[in-house]
């Protein structure tokens, strides 16, 4: 019987303040193993006119999809015009563009993605009553059924990102109930490979999700009152700071940091100053602190970076409805300088 082939076509849509993942089903009949570029109309995403609908699909990352199987992938795509530019809503291209200049860094990224499952207008494991769970504490990596919700999303989860060949580190409970995160990226994986299976990864936790009956949210502060907030922690090396003597290259990229801090934030998420309020294992978004093993400072320096004089250091400001392109992008900027 004659199969065809499916290929799910991903790209970041224009939405403000944050822009959401659209996606559509190709099915061709004769694939030579090259993902044709395919169009869709810009006007419908907040990325064109309807005098000038047409945007182009660009693929850039193709993985097995693991929820179709069989002759099925997934194809994160980047955005562009129909005059052969790339869209405003596109942040890849850019960082393509810097990696390319400055390839001598050798950067790699890992990212902590948190987020909050929701079934209605409320987190799992909240009372369905108009009430609060107990208060934070015994959430965080717990075990057990008056402790966590939403494992078996969790762990199906994991292993479709494992299935399709991302590279996942790991997962634990957060310390809201019904908060989680995985980690993707880290050694050896450069920001525009860690960037594109971030949104690979976040597009399978929304179909798993509706499956489920519930919704994902990367809400940086999904419930108000004293309750964490939701990140996207992003640690950072390049060789100079993995080399003899990187802590001092770490110090000064800080440096410049530190004197960009309001600017960088732009780029961190819409909503990051109802996250940063200084409580809740972050700092506050008007101050910029550097601490080692400070989980309430802007930068966390590992211990290890620290004992060992190089390494990476943690970016503990990023919100978790950030777009890893443009995250990536501006510790990259920083670097170079």
């Amino acid at each position: 019987m004659h199969q065809g082939y499916i290929i799910e076509y991903i790209w970041i849509d224009g939405s403000t303040p944050t822009p959401k993942l659209r996606s559509k089903t190709k099915v061709m009949h004769k694939f030579d193993g090259n993902v044709p570029q395919w169009s869709f109309d810009g006007s419908s995403t907040g990325q064109a006119t309807g005098a000038a609908s047409d945007c182009v699909l660009i693929p850039v990352h193709t993985v097995a999809d693991p929820i179709r199987g069989g002759n099925s992938l997934l194809t994160m795509c980047e955005v562009w015009t129909a005059e052969d530019a790339p869209s405003h809503t596109n942040a890849r291209s850019p960082l393509k563009i810097l990696m390319d200049q400055h390839k001598d860094l050798e950067p790699w990224i890992g990212f902590e993605q948190e987020y909050t499952l929701f079934k209605g207008s409320r987190p799992l494991g909240f009372p369905s009553e108009q009430r609060f769970p107990a208060a934070q504490g015994p959430y965080y990596c717990g075990v057990g059924s008056d402790e966590v919700a939403g494992r078996d999303i969790v762990e199906e989860h994991l292993n479709m990102c494992l299935q399709a060949g991302l590279r996942v580190q790991g997962i634990n409970a957060e310390v809201m109930p019904g908060q989680w995160e995985f980690q993707i990226g880290g050694p050896g994986i450069n920001p525009l490979q860690a960037s594109d299976e971030l949104w690979i990864a976040r597009w399978l936790l929304y179909r798993i999700c509706e499956k489920h009956g519930v919704s994902a949210t990367l809400d940086p502060k999904p419930v108000p009152g004293d309750w964490n907030g939701a990140g996207m922690h992003t640690n950072f090396s390049t060789a100079n700071t993995r080399g003899e003597g990187g802590i001092q290259e770490i110090y000064r990229i800080l440096d410049i940091m530190g004197q960009n801090a309001d600017h960088t934030l732009t780029h961190y998420g819409h909503g990051y100053e109802i996250r940063l309020t200084g409580d809740h294992e972050t700092c506050r978004y008007d101050q910029f602190r550097v601490g080692v093993s400070d989980r309430t400072a802007s930068i966390r320096i590992p211990l290890t970076t620290s004992e060992e004089g190089r390494g990476y250091f943690e970016d503990r400001r990023p919100n978790a409805n950030a777009d890893p392109y443009r995250v990536s992008n501006v510790l990259l900027t920083f670097a170079q300088r």
